[in-house]
């Protein structure tokens, strides 16, 4: 499961197309994936996504806060805020975990 879910997060290619312009597809991907999972399996994403939230990596990131946020995991959300404050670079990451919430709250909706 892990290697699909990093599969998501990198493919498609986010900016490589007009369809996937912000990782519209990586979240949607994501999500669908998620709901596809038994119980067990949505914890471990869940604890996957998590983690994937306080990287570095601003796509990375800020995909992972947006699947966060369509799964209404708010208290996910806060801590990669929190953690986003301690960051030297904090407000550019604070500005893409607002794209990724922007963007699933439009294409999660579908």
């Amino acid at each position: 499961m892990e290697e699909e879910i990093l599969r998501l997060y990198q493919e498609p290619g986010i900016g490589a197309s007009y369809t996937n312009t912000y990782g519209e597809e990586n979240i949607r991907n994501l999500l669908n994936m998620y709901h596809s999972l038994d119980d067990a399996g949505m914890q471990q994403m869940i604890k996957m996504v998590l983690n994937f939230s306080q990287s570095t990596d601003l796509a990375t990131s800020f995909v992972s806060v947006g699947v966060l946020h369509a799964l209404e995991q708010n208290e996910g959300v806060a801590e990669a805020y929190r953690w986003a404050n301690t960051q030297e670079d904090a407000q550019r990451i604070i500005s893409h975990f607002e794209i990724g919430k922007s963007v699933a709250d439009y294409f999660s909706s579908d």
